[in-house]
């Protein structure tokens, strides 16, 4: 890709807080949420106990219910950049957005990104543009003009509640009091892209956003009383949980329950970033009917190195219960059927801590 701006996505690289692309050493095949920005993709979950998470200023949303807005930003080599975004309590990711300036570009450039995207989703985008900027949508998301009230608030200087917005000029207010459109998000799931011009369309602003407006509720917000914060994604017990583990082969293992189905013990591996399952595991799983189609994490089709099928390499378990600690939805990548089942940071990070006592052999859940 010959992107004149491509520096500034290189010095401005978004952190994957969760999931990486690639396979791991456990032989786990691994598939990526397509509509993503630098890699952590809507539907996917944050793990607050990452050193990278921990880098963002997070709070309760004051216009999404049982939502976080988390917010980071740098400058380095004069590019600037920012980082939103927006997860349930139970971690989901709902939106992230990446805004950098200045970026260099030329019309050449903006067609062979809006191709490359287009492959990258298997659709053709749906384009606006205007002297000021152009904006490109993909999937089902859509954007809803704001009435003309919405507009003289903005215009003034004001906040209306519109959720995250979408304009041209990157600048709500100046637009709003130019007079040129400004958009809320709706509709499903999709990608958008922005670019604004200036200087003869050599220089200007990106933007891009992944989100699901669709499982972004807004309305009237409980912050609970001043100073409270808000709820972590815990387990259904929140008293502290300790569970025996077995040391077996130099390693500890647990025993864990699988949405209730069945109970296998699994490696307790800090090192690996999902819960990992084999794939005879997951096939005996859907033969209890405890996940099915709309739990599997993708459109493609997988064929495993045992000649199983499987409609994606990452889905969805219901319910994960570790002792008497229950986490619900977790997510968690497919290995080979040699492989052993690790007990990885999409469950153990879904806690405020984690620790092993080593002299009482048990595992110690927060």
């Amino acid at each position: 890709m010959k992107l004149t701006w491509k520096l500034c996505f290189c010095i401005a690289s978004l952190v994957v807080i969760s999931t990486q692309a690639s396979a791991e050493s456990s032989g786990s095949l691994r598939y990526m949420e397509p509509y993503s920005v630098e890699g952590l993709g809507v539907g996917m979950p944050v793990v607050p106990n990452s050193r990278e998470y921990r880098r963002y200023n997070c709070k309760p949303s004051e216009q999404y219910i049982n939502s976080i807005t988390c917010k980071f930003s740098e400058k380095k080599r004069d590019i600037s950049k920012i980082i939103t975004i927006l997860h349930l309590y139970n971690n989901i990711v709902t939106y992230i957005n990446k805004s950098v300036y200045p970026a260099y570009f030329s019309n050449e450039d903006i067609d062979d990104e809006l191709k490359r995207l287009s492959i990258k989703f298997n659709e053709l985008p749906h384009v606006s543009s205007s002297r000021e900027g152009l904006i490109a949508t993909w999937g089902g998301i859509k954007l809803n003009p704001l009435g003309q009230n919405d507009l003289s608030i903005l215009a003034s200087g004001g906040h209306p509640s519109t959720g995250f917005m979408v304009d041209y000029l990157m600048n709500f207010h100046a637009s709003a009091a130019a007079g040129l459109p400004v958009y809320s998000l709706g509709g499903g799931k999709g990608f958008v892209w922005i670019a604004r011009f200036e200087k003869n369309r050599e220089k200007g602003s990106l933007r891009f956003l992944a989100a699901d407006p669709s499982q972004m509720n807004r309305g009237a917000v409980e912050t609970g009383p001043p100073n409270q914060s808000p709820p972590l994604p815990h387990t259904t017990d929140s008293r502290e949980g300790t569970v025996a583990m077995e040391k077996v082969g130099g390693v500890y293992v647990v025993p864990v329950s699988f949405n209730g189905a069945i109970t296998l013990d699994a490696i307790v591996d800090s090192g690996a970033s999902d819960v990992s399952v084999p794939a005879d595991v997951v096939m005996t799983l859907m033969r209890t009917k405890t996940i099915s189609d709309q739990d599997f994490l993708g459109a493609q089709t997988y064929i495993l190195a045992d000649g199983s099928k499987v409609p994606s390499a990452r889905f969805r378990i219901r319910s994960l219960k570790v002792g008497g600690n229950t986490i619900e939805n977790v997510e968690a990548s497919i290995a080979s059927s040699e492989a052993v089942i690790l007990l990885g940071q999409s469950f153990l990070g879904r806690f405020r801590s984690w620790s092993v006592d080593n002299d009482k052999h048990v595992l110690i859940l927060k």
